[in-house]
């Protein structure tokens, strides 16, 4: 068995004819681009792509296929030069008759699964060459097609405000799923929680928590990612590992601390407030009053109301430990050249955030800049909470110690 980094939740940006498929998304966010990233620069050896139903990406991944830059495997899943294995997968926006919306994360081991999917999840989408787009299903009846077209599926970034369940469908994920909750192959909790917060909710016991990048941009990939031991990376073996079976399993999750997510506390539009300063849950606006459309609930505030008692310890130690990672890029002093420098030195960024040691940091970027990084490592870095669709940021540093009025922001 081995160890595998693994990010499950990537963007596609622009496909191989220059057409958006993520709106948001940079352009540099292709395919080949993806791919290439991961192997040269990330060490990341697992990946789900999850724009991978729409039409465009689709050809995009029968050409490189037919080209040899992709591999189907008999276990599932499409091997890139040897190095990396590409998930395919879709994210899909289910709506509830009461109108509650959430995005889900749909995994497929084969091509002939995904196309299938594409074509049966394409009757209820207006534009499938699109990224993320409202099927009109319920979630419960997104996971059956789901399951009957060969594939597993996850709830993603659950607790953010405008497309998470628990943020914006439901108070329990039973009463989404209902008799099919069991089937879920798990919940994604990055993106604005982590681990203590997760386990305050009674029912995701037992249920996989993944914490991935929902990567916009090339350098963003690996933002948040898994560790899974597995006996080699390929789909067969990745269900196996979120299942805890047969000695595979999740080993440890690395995500951003919850304060750093853009949604974490409320916001006010109205106001042009964030209340961090305030203890959760802040439901409505103090100053306005504005508790609608303008205020924006936040995720702490969010799961104090629906679960206000903390986990207990036990549960969090059945759980894979949770650590906190901060990416090179949000370091101070961390500009392009610099992580550059250090990732050829060190041969990718996964290993320069976990592994390598002061002295072979140092030989690429100086002791100064080891020193943060071992820093960032140990969770000793000085942070600023997010809040109102901005991330929070790391407090930069001068000659005198911490300028909490300068940041680097996340993007």
């Amino acid at each position: 068995m081995n160890n595998y980094f693994c990010d499950l939740h990537i963007h596609i940006g622009r496909n191989g004819r220059n057409k958006p498929v993520k709106i948001t998304a940079s352009p540099d966010l292709t395919l080949e681009n993806i791919l290439t990233e991961c192997v040269e620069r990330k060490g990341i050896q697992l990946i789900g792509i999850i724009d991978c139903a729409c039409t465009g990406v689709l050809s995009d991944i029968r050409r490189l296929i037919k080209e040899g830059q992709l591999m189907e495997l008999p276990e599932g899943g499409l091997l890139h030069r040897k190095k990396v294995v590409l998930i395919p997968g879709a994210e899909i926006e289910a709506v509830e008759p009461g109108g509650g919306v959430s995005h889900h994360l749909c995994y497929f081991p084969f091509l002939r699964n995904l196309a299938e999917f594409s074509r049966t999840v394409g009757k209820h989408i207006t534009n499938m060459e699109l990224s993320s787009q409202r099927c009109g299903l319920p979630a419960a009846e997104l996971l059956s097609m789901v399951s009957s077209t060969g594939g597993i599926m996850m709830v993603a970034h659950a607790f953010t405000p405008h497309k998470g369940a628990y943020g914006n469908a439901c108070r329990r994920l039973k009463d989404l799923f209902g008799s099919r909750f069991e089937e879920l192959a798990g919940v994604e909790i990055g993106l604005s929680a982590d681990l203590e917060l997760a386990a305050r909710f009674t029912e995701l016991e037992g249920v996989p928590l993944l914490t991935n990048s929902d990567a916009h941009s090339l350098p963003r990939i690996g933002r948040e990612v898994n560790v899974l031991r597995m006996k080699e990376p390929n789909f067969r073996e990745m269900v196996l590992a979120l299942k805890g079976q047969n000695d595979r399993k999740i080993v440890a999750n690395y995500g951003l601390r919850p304060a750093l997510g853009r949604y974490f506390r409320s916001y006010c539009q109205s106001c042009e407030k964030s209340f961090g300063h305030l203890p959760p849950p802040v439901l409505a606006c103090p100053d306005c009053g504005e508790e609608g459309r303008d205020f924006t609930l936040g995720v702490g505030d969010r799961i104090e109301d629906i679960c206000p008692v903390k986990a207990e310890p036990e549960s969090l130690e059945r759980r894979p430990p949770y650590h906190f990672q901060v990416p090179l890029s949000y370091l101070n002093g961390f500009g392009e050249k610099t992580v550059d420098r250090l990732i050829t030195h060190v041969g990718s960024e996964m290993e320069a955030l976990h592994h390598s040691p002061r002295s072979k940091l140092a030989a690429a970027v100086g002791y100064s800049l080891a020193d943060q990084v071992l820093l960032a490592r140990s969770g000793g870095v000085e942070l600023v909470d997010g809040g109102g669709g901005r991330y929070g940021g790391v407090a930069s540093r001068g000659e005198d110690g911490p300028v909490s009025e300068q940041l680097l922001l996340f993007s």
